[in-house]
């Protein structure tokens, strides 16, 4: 996934500031955690978040391994997402929205988010590629879109993040 999405283009895309709270959301074994803790800086935290606690364990590990000092590590459910109401100016999720049944984790992800909170979305096209999910299991920008919607977000932004995948730039307005 490196190879084809830069964590640090990924992270700027979204305009991530310095000093602010951020959910990364299904972050797997961290590969944005490192861009994410740099851009936010020692004032800043980055919440890493995944349903598997393996992937948490190995995010963790590299957290330690890289310094990463500002980012703490929660095991989820797909409905739940234990972290209170409003802490967070913004969130990512990197090839997941796809992987979820249902719009309950959307749901807690605008429960998360502070008013006017920027959620960054990153998917795969749907299209035939040589690595990734079956293009059957990829959501179009459309489908990806009316998630957004159905959830409190709206869409403010699409656009191309790499030759295949798409980012989407949401608000929450709810």
């Amino acid at each position: 996934m490196l190879k084809i999405l830069d964590p640090g283009d990924v992270i700027a895309a979204f305009g991530i500031e310095e000093g602010s709270i951020m959910l990364d959301v299904g972050c797997g074994p961290g590969a944005f955690l490192e861009a994410a803790s740099k851009r936010i800086g020692r004032k800043g935290k980055v919440h890493a978040i995944d349903m598997q606690e393996p992937f948490v364990a190995m995010a963790k590990k590299l957290s330690a391994e890289r310094g990463l000092g500002n980012v703490s590590f929660t095991v989820s459910r797909e409905d739940r997402i234990p972290l209170g109401t409003g802490i967070a100016d913004s969130a990512i999720m990197v090839n997941t929205l796809h992987e979820l049944d249902g719009l309950s984790t959307l749901k807690e992800v605008a429960r998360l988010l502070k008013a006017n909170g920027v959620l960054g979305i990153v998917e795969w096209e749907k299209m035939k590629t040589p690595m990734g999910p079956p293009v059957s299991e990829r959501l179009g920008q459309d489908e990806s879109e009316e998630m957004l919607g159905n959830t409190g977000f709206e869409v403010e932004k699409v656009f191309s993040i790499s030759r295949y995948h798409y980012g989407i730039s949401a608000r929450k307005i709810i």
